[in-house]
């Protein structure tokens, strides 16, 4: 499963756009008095799940049967429980036989009649009716959005299979499955497994699908709708996808490489793929990124984009992904939602790895690299946790970045420790070793200890029972005298019960012209320090080249150095980390050297990185060098360009901004340009954004982006817009994009009713569908008011949505948390905003009366100058070393 679209929310994490929502500060995962959640006891062997369907687009009901094949794991059962919820159950039969039940909403327990034989198979054979609020999902058109696809979905994990048939829904059991399903005419359908057979009736069809591999309860799914058929394969097994009509070239765009990852993960794991078919379908709404429904993977339909979006948007990480799955939760699947990383870890790190064999090396590290920043934000401004935990309120408390992306980075370490050939044969080992069935965190370390006759328990104890990452702080310092380097590694993380000192082998790469020496180190104290001979005094010194170990690091290293690294270190991680320390030092000579690297380094990340840097830097050659780099030609790297732009309030970066926002060829570099051109607070600002907000663009990321730039813009004109874009009717994810924004503009505003027209508002959208209530939810926690805390307590209280509930409860945690700020705080942020301001214009005035001097552009750095002295005449001005140290103190108060 994958919460959001991958590439989108790669974007968003970057510029701010889209949901605005404030970090909270560091608290604990979970509450004292959370109760550790356990794998359910099992009182029946589920063998076999037989569904006879009928979804009623009018109605929006479903209604049918399910016969489920039962066994009594131990002798005398007398009743079954399942899970069925909101359902209306007509009657149940055992063996065809009419029995008792007892239904009270939630649970449905079937009276045998009798003592059951252990191992002896029942079929309990349930009539059933319900309006589905979770699990199944009508979508179509209606008076707001006429042209809304029509379909029919489901979506099953974690515990929603409940909501559209009864089940035992929990992962520790499998079973094979078949649906019949009621198609009108003129619609198809998919589910698991293969279709056997299609019989035509009266006013529809009737689709027969079967899946002869057992799987969970989440797993199983259904889609019906008006969808267009595209038939690929790989060696035999066919690789299908379904589009609406008329989105067949956005579907190739999105799905057109699936055969290709089939190869791949078959031929990389030694297991070749294990379905009889492999098939994506995309759904309108859908409430997550993708869904790795075993053979048949629902993925929304934002992923499907156009030429313009495909320059720098790509599909293919959601769509390895939800693949990956196949193998790595379906095929193998979690016994529990504690050991949930089984699933999504491994599959997040296989959608690195087809970066990495689809984009090269570069393209990988610098994706992993993303992957761990992204963990990192989580880390930092909202908790920390152990991977592998049993306390949580519900499922998906788990899904979050510790799972997804931490962990993907934490196999990467492992893979790197064992060596490619161990790697893929401990995978090989673990899926054939556990082939079908469910695993626990343990069953990955018997096949390492099988594979490698290693203990690695020591690993899996410091990477996934426990929390943090390490801090590493490093200084070199040589030394002419002794010939050597005075080299010291600190491990500065603050050590608890969660967060210890780190356990690690390291190499360091020591580089000199002409020749290197690469040495390793075991580290397992918070420091160690070396006294290293070396051939020569090393020009550069990289850590853990290649970046396998996760962690952070700050270089404590000379300025030389890290320029030298920057420009020859070929490992591109390296150099990422070169540019970030040289964005610490703000000296001219670290600006040069960025500058340099942003418009001659050979890969886009660290062009980047470069942009970054420059913009903390902030000076005026900084400024230049991003303003000559605006056409820089990647997308990617010019998003960069753009979002370090906005950290200056001068003419010529707004000048910039506007250019890049209105011609920019990428849909997503303009977006970035809306969202920096808003931080200039420039007075054209206003003006420009509302020019681009006509325009469309893939899941409206312009739109988006203009009303993230309001806010950051602080122009309170901005309010009634967004209170336009927030009414029904509107696109969809420029609406979601409004109402988030609203709550964060009216915040600004000085009038009461501003503040109350926003709050309003937005309360009156917590009852909506879910995209709009999680938007309504962030709009209301960046609006901080406490008089939204009723609203917010009654949906945190009635919602059937967890994500929904958990979102309400740390809504009301912030506001609340935020009403105890002092208002110093507040005045000290705005104080700062207007001396940067200040600051800003005063050098663009003084740049100006330079220029009109003859001491402007056209000036050599330390070349002489002159300036009248007290007596009228001109005294001679040298700029030299006392100046640029002048320079560099003022660079670094800034």
């Amino acid at each position: 499963m994958n919460f959001s679209l991958t590439e989108q929310a790669r974007f968003f994490a970057g510029t701010g756009a889209g949901y605005l929502e404030d970090k909270p500060a560091w608290k604990p995962f979970m509450k004292k008095g959370v109760t550790p959640k356990w794998s359910r006891d099992r009182v029946v062997d589920v063998r076999h799940i037989r569904l006879e369907i009928r979804p009623d687009f009018d109605k929006r009901s479903i209604s049918g049967t399910a016969t489920l094949s039962v066994a009594p794991i131990n002798e005398g059962a007398t009743f079954l429980d399942l899970d069925a919820c909101e359902m209306e159950i007509a009657s149940v039969h055992v063996d065809g036989a009419k029995t008792d039940f007892r239904h009270d909403g939630e649970v449905l327990t079937v009276q045998f009649g009798r003592a059951l034989q252990a191992d002896k198979p029942v079929d309990i054979r349930i009539k059933y009716s319900a309006v589905p609020r979770r699990g199944a999902y009508f979508v179509g058109p209606d008076r707001d959005y006429p042209k809304k696809h029509k379909e029919f979905w489901t979506q099953g994990q974690d515990e929603d299979s409940r909501y559209w048939f009864p089940c035992f829904d929990y992962p520790n059991e499998k079973a094979t499955s078949e649906i019949l399903v009621e198609v009108p005419n003129g619609m198809t359908s998919l589910s698991n497994g293969a279709l056997v057979n299609v019989e035509s009736r009266k006013g529809h069809e009737l689709h027969h699908w079967k899946h002869d591999v057992p799987h969970v309860a989440y797993l199983m799914t259904l889609v019906v709708g008006d969808f267009v058929k595209v038939s690929k394969e790989w060696d035999g097994i066919p690789v299908d996808y379904y589009v609406p009509p008329g989105s067949e070239e956005d579907g190739e765009r999105a799905f057109g490489r699936t055969p290709d990852m089939v190869r791949f993960f078959s031929e990389k794991t030694g297991v070749r793929y294990p379905y009889a078919k492999y098939a994506q379908i995309t759904a309108e709404d859908f409430i997550f990124g993708g869904m790795e429904n075993t053979t048949a993977t629902t993925q929304t339909a934002l992923t499907l984009h156009d030429e313009r979006a495909h320059l720098d948007f790509s599909s293919e990480p959601l769509v390895s992904h939800e693949l990956a799955h196949q193998w790595f939760g379906d095929y193998l699947t979690c016994r529990d939602w504690s050991h949930a990383w089984l699933n999504e870890s491994f599959a997040t790190y296989f959608e690195a790895m087809w970066c990495e064999e689809s984009l090269g090396d570069d393209e990988f590290k610098y994706y992993l690299d993303a992957d761990w920043k992204t963990y990192l934000a989580e880390d930092k401004g909202s908790y920390r946790r152990a991977i592998q935990t049993n306390i949580y309120n519900e499922p998906l408390d788990l899904f979050d970045r510790h799972l997804y992306q931490k962990g993907a980075v934490i196999l990467h370490h492992l893979r790197k420790l064992l060596g490619d050939r161990l790697w893929w044969k401990t995978i090989h080992h673990y899926l054939t070793n556990n082939a079908e069935q469910t695993v626990i965190t343990q069953d990955l370390a018997t096949s390492l200890e099988k594979v490698t006759g290693r203990n690695w328990d020591w690993f899996l104890a410091q990477w996934i029972h426990g929390g943090g990452h390490p801090q590493f702080k490093l200084k070199a310092t040589w030394s002419d005298k002794t010939q050597s380097l005075d080299f010291s590694i600190l491990q500065t993380q603050k050590q608890d019960d969660l967060t210890a000192i780190f356990r690690t082998p390291v190499k360091v790469r020591f580089a000199w012209k002409g020749g290197e020496e690469v040495r390793e180190f075991e580290l397992d104290k918070p420091a160690h320090r070396y006294h290293l001979k070396l051939p020569k005094r090393p020009e550069w010194v990289a850590f853990d080249p290649g970046n396998s170990i996760p962690k952070t690091l700050e270089l404590d290293f000379s300025e030389d150095m890290l320029v030298a690294q920057l420009e020859h270190d070929d490992d591109v991680m390296g150099r990422v980390h070169a540019a970030r320390a040289l964005g610490g030092k703000a000296t001219r000579k670290a600006v040069d050297a960025l500058s340099r690297a942003l418009t001659g380094d050979k890969f886009w990340g660290v062009q980047a990185e470069c942009a970054e840097a420059l913009g903390k830097a902030h000076s005026p050659e900084a400024l230049k060098a991003l303003c000559d780099a605006h056409a820089l030609p990647h997308p990617k790297a010019r998003r960069a360009v753009a979002a370090a732009l906005g950290e200056w309030r001068h003419s010529s970066a707004t000048e910039k901004l506007a250019l890049m926002l209105n011609k920019d060829k990428s849909y997503y570099v303009a977006a970035e340009a809306a969202v920096a051109l808003g931080k200039t607070r420039a007075v054209i600002a206003f003006d420009a954004l509302m020019g681009a907000l006509p325009r469309p663009s893939h899941v409206d990321v312009i739109r988006s982006s203009v009303f993230s730039a309001f806010c950051e813009l602080k122009d309170l004109r901005a309010l009634p817009v967004l209170h336009e874009w927030t009414e029904a009717g509107q696109s969809q994810q420029a609406r979601y994009a409004a109402v988030a924004a609203l709550g964060k503009l009216a915040r600004l505003s000085t009038e009461e009713k501003d503040k109350l027209a926003a709050r309003e508002r937005l309360e009156s959208l917590l009852e909506g569908e879910f995209r709009l209530v999680m938007a309504a939810l962030s709009g209301l926690g960046a609006l901080r008011d406490a008089a939204s805390i009723p609203a917010l307590a009654k949906v945190a209280r009635t919602s059937h949505d967890s994500r929904i509930k958990k979102r309400a409860r740390d809504t009301i945690e912030a506001i609340r948390a935020a009403q105890g700020a002092p208002k110093e705080l507040k005045e000290l942020r705005d104080d700062y905003d207007k001396l940067k301001d200040e600051h800003d214009k005063l050098k663009e005035r003084v740049e100006k009366m330079e220029s009109l001097n003859g001491h402007g552009k056209g000036g050599k750095p330390g070349a002489a100058s002159s300036k009248p002295g007290r007596n009228g005449k001109s005294t001679p001005k040298v700029a030299g070393k006392a100046q640029s140290k002048s320079k560099a103190r003022a660079a670094r108060k800034r």
